[in-house]
């Protein structure tokens, strides 16, 4: 029996491929960073933050862009060196600020595509985030290994044709991508 060739790896953001890590916030913008992924926008996010404060559009955004850049730790910064190399994307229900953020991180220069739902209004486990994501990364949803650690998106990825994995964060990233790979060849 004939394997599915993988392509591409799409990483999950928090959990998979950073480890959150509570900066140096203020005990509002610590509220704000446990409140990621509460809603699927970022104006969905910074209109509810400014009627929650009683701030500015523009105080939220500049909070927004502070906890971002602050928030995240890269879990195994060495992983390019220990797996193949494929398209990678990262894929999140993640503000685009984070996005931002991460585009000016030297391992971000190994990623294809930077697929954040507060800018593309769409997120996990909606069908229709996958779709998105397998044509940004111009790749057939059979070719896409996709990396999360929460179970009902990993589910709805692999309804949408996609190869899955399903992160355990105690255990290492790449260890487990090249142990999928290999079972998978």
């Amino acid at each position: 029996m004939s394997k599915t060739p993988v392509h591409a790896i799409a990483f999950d953001f928090v959990g998979v491929f950073f480890d959150f890590r509570a900066g140096d916030y203020t005990p509002r913008q610590l509220a704000i960073a446990r409140d990621f992924g509460r809603f699927v926008t970022d104006q969905e996010h910074i209109d509810y933050y400014v009627k929650t404060y009683a701030s500015t559009p523009e105080q939220i955004v500049e909070e927004l862009r502070y906890i971002c850049s602050h928030a995240y730790k890269i879990r195994e910064p060495d992983i390019f060196e220990k797996i193949p190399r494929f398209k990678f994307a990262a894929a999140s229900n993640h503000l685009s600020f984070a996005m931002d953020w991460f585009r000016t991180q030297p391992v971000s220069e190994q990623f294809e595509v930077f697929f954040a739902s507060g800018s593309l209004g769409l997120a996990k486990p909606d069908p229709r985030f996958f779709d998105a994501l397998c044509k940004a990364l111009d790749e057939k949803p059979e070719n896409v290994l996709f990396v999360d650690d929460t179970l009902r998106h990993v589910l709805a990825a692999k309804d949408c044709g996609l190869q899955t994995l399903h992160f355990d964060s105690k255990k290492v990233l790449s260890e487990e991508i090249n142990r999928y790979l290999a079972d998978h060849d």
